[in-house]
């Protein structure tokens, strides 16, 4: 993806907050959340809202979605030349989001692959298998894990 991204600030260690200046002006916040798994995290991602909660299901339809994912695949390489042992996990949170990110990882994945594993998850939710990422899988991915190549 080779789209300039947004300029960003990383808050804290795990915040990162942008905005969007497509058709509105609209504040995002990135954050990576430790999950129970060493050097796990969860990729967060949305809007920040002005109780200062983030709303992960929000669709801005901003017009700026390919400057908006550039900026969160850049933040990604930040928190992970930071943390090069981390593992991010995302998904999205309704089956139209997570194929669309299927999508762009399908698209750009020569990219991607320089510098990161990128694997995902794939069979029954109630038995899940960790694969490596296939271009040519048909069926629909049910997350993905990116990993800073060392």
């Amino acid at each position: 993806m080779n789209k300039e991204p947004y300029l960003y600030n990383r808050e804290v260690s795990t915040r990162y907050r942008f905005v969007s200046t497509g058709r509105k002006r609209v504040e995002k916040i990135v954050e990576f959340t430790p999950l129970d798994i060493k050097n796990m995290y969860n990729l967060g991602f949305g809007d920040l809202l002005a109780n200062g909660k983030v709303d992960d299901k929000a669709n801005t339809n901003n017009g700026d979605i390919i400057k908006v994912l550039s900026t969160v695949i850049h933040i990604i390489k930040d928190f992970t030349e930071d943390k090069p042992q981390s593992k991010i996990a995302f998904k999205g949170n309704t089956k139209e989001r997570t194929a669309l990110y299927q999508r762009i990882l399908k698209t750009y994945l020569n990219v991607f692959n320089k510098e990161f594993f990128i694997t995902a998850l794939e069979g029954p939710v109630s038995s899940p298998v960790e694969t490596v990422f296939d271009l040519g899988y048909e069926e629909a991915y049910l997350a993905f894990f990116v990993k800073r190549k060392t």
